[in-house]
C-alpha cells in the first residue's frame, strides 16, 4: 500500500535533487543568453594606438590613430635663447671700497650719511685711538735719529778730507745712517694708517669718489682692525647685473653673448652683454656667477635689486617646443618620422626650457620632421619632460 507524504513528512532525494538540477539549468541559460548579447556584431572595435611597436625604438601607427600626431620639421630660430637665470644688481670689481678701523679706538664722530655723495680725501669718521700718539712719536724719534745719523756721516767724511778722521769711523756712520733710514721707512709706513692729525686722533678719509651706499657706525662705538667695515663707498652709476647660472648649463655661455635683464622696477628689460663667466661654482645650489654689462646705466638701478636676465646666442639654433621632449631611461629623446606613419625614437641633447621652447644641442639636423604632440601615445612608458 503506497505512502502518502504530507507537508510535514520528510522528503525522498530523489525528490531533492530534481529541483537543484532545474535551477541549475535556469542560470546556466542566462548566462549563455548575457553572454551573446554582450558579443554583438553591431558594436565595432576601437583602434589602437599603435600596430607596431619594435624593440630598436621604431613605431608603427595605424591610420585610424595618425590624426592624434602631429609632426614640425626642426626648425634653425635666430637668436634663440640659452637660459634663464636669477639676477641681481652689483658693483663691479673695483667699484666699491669698504673703509674699516686701522687701529683699536672709540668712535668720536661720524661725518656721513647713508647716500652722501663723497670724493677722495673727504672725512668719514673720527676716531680716539691710543695707539696712534704711539705711532706718531715713533715717527718724530726715527726722523731725528736719520737727521742725526746723517749729520755724523757728514762730519766723518770731511774730517776724512783733512787728515784727521780714519776709514773705520766714516764706515761705521754709514752703517748707522742705514739703520736709521730703515728704522724712517717702517714708521712712516705705520703712520700712514694715522693719518696728519696730531695725538690720538685718526680721521678716515674716503679712498675714492662715490655714493655712502653702507654705514655701520655709531658715535661712542668700540671699534679694531677685526670689526666690519665701517663705510662702504660705491658709484651707484657703474653697476653690472651677475646671474646665477647653474653648472649644467656653464658650458653652453661664452662672453658676448646678448642678454637681457628685467627688474621688477623698472617697466622696461635692460640690454647687455656677459662680460665674464665665473670660474668657481658655490653654494648648494651649483651655481657660478656670471657678469652681465649693461649697455647704458640707468640711475634707479640700485646694488642688490633682483630679478631675472634672458641670455641669448648670437647664432641659430635648432629648437623645438617643450612637448617634443620626452623622458626615457633618464634620457631626453624624440620621435622622427622616417616614413609615412613609422616613427623612430631618437636620443638628443638639449637645454633649459625658455619661453616654450628648448634649445637642441645635438641627435637632430634642421628640417627632420619631428613629434610635438602625441609623443606620449608612441612611448606610454616615457614621461613628458616639461
Amino acid at each position: 500500500m503506497a505512502r502518502r507524504v504530507l507537508g510535514g513528512g520528510a522528503m525522498s532525494p530523489q525528490c531533492l535533487v530534481r529541483p537543484i538540477a532545474s535551477s541549475l539549468s535556469v542560470l546556466m541559460f542566462a548566462a549563455a543568453c548575457s553572454s551573446a548579447s554582450n558579443a554583438s556584431p553591431s558594436e565595432p572595435s576601437r583602434p589602437e594606438a599603435s600596430s607596431t611597436r619594435a624593440e630598436d625604438g621604431v613605431v608603427t601607427v595605424a591610420p585610424a590613430s595618425r590624426k592624434f600626431i602631429r609632426v614640425e620639421p626642426a626648425a634653425l630660430m635666430d637668436n634663440a635663447a640659452v637660459l634663464r637665470a636669477p639676477a641681481r644688481v652689483a658693483f663691479p670689481d673695483g667699484a666699491v671700497a669698504r673703509v674699516g678701523a686701522p687701529l683699536a679706538g672709540r668712535v668720536e664722530r661720524v661725518h656721513v650719511r647713508t647716500g652722501d655723495r663723497v670724493r677722495p680725501g673727504d672725512p668719514l669718521v673720527t676716531l680716539d685711538c691710543p695707539e696712534a700718539a704711539s705711532i706718531r712719536a715713533a715717527l718724530s724719534a726715527a726722523r731725528a735719529a736719520q737727521r742725526e745719523a746723517r749729520a755724523t756721516v757728514e762730519r766723518h767724511a770731511r774730517m776724512m778730507e783733512r787728515g784727521v778722521g780714519t776709514e773705520r769711523e766714516l764706515l761705521e756712520a754709514e752703517r748707522r745712517l742705514t739703520e736709521a733710514e730703515a728704522e724712517l721707512s717702517r714708521a712712516l709706513a705705520a703712520a700712514r694708517f694715522v693719518g696728519d692729525n696730531s695725538g690720538t686722533t685718526v680721521v678716515l678719509r674716503s679712498p675714492i669718489a662715490g655714493s655712502i651706499v653702507g654705514r655701520n657706525v655709531t658715535v661712542g662705538a668700540a671699534v679694531d682692525p677685526a670689526s666690519a667695515p665701517l663705510v662702504e663707498i660705491g658709484d651707484p652709476s657703474e653697476v653690472w647685473v651677475v646671474a646665477d647660472v647653474f653648472e649644467r648649463d656653464l658650458p653652453w655661455l661664452r662672453e658676448g653673448m646678448r642678454a637681457t635683464v628685467e627688474l621688477s622696477s623698472l617697466p622696461e628689460p635692460l640690454s647687455g652683454k656677459v662680460a665674464a663667466i665665473g670660474t668657481v661654482v658655490e653654494g648648494s645650489a651649483r651655481t657660478a656667477p656670471v657678469r652681465i654689462l649693461l649697455e647704458r646705466g640707468d640711475a634707479q638701478l640700485r646694488p642688490g635689486m633682483f630679478g631675472r636676465a634672458r641670455i641669448e646666442s648670437d647664432e641659430q639654433a635648432l629648437a623645438l617646443p617643450v612637448s617634443a621632449v620626452l623622458i626615457k631611461n633618464l634620457s631626453t629623446v624624440v620621435y622622427v618620422e622616417t616614413a609615412p606613419g613609422t616613427f623612430v625614437r631618437r636620443p638628443v641633447a638639449i637645454g633649459r626650457p625658455v619661453d616654450g621652447r628648448v634649445v637642441v644641442r645635438s641627435g637632430l639636423v634642421a628640417g627632420e620632421p619631428v613629434v610635438v604632440e602625441g609623443g606620449l601615445l608612441l612611448d606610454a612608458a616615457a614621461d613628458q619632460l616639461l
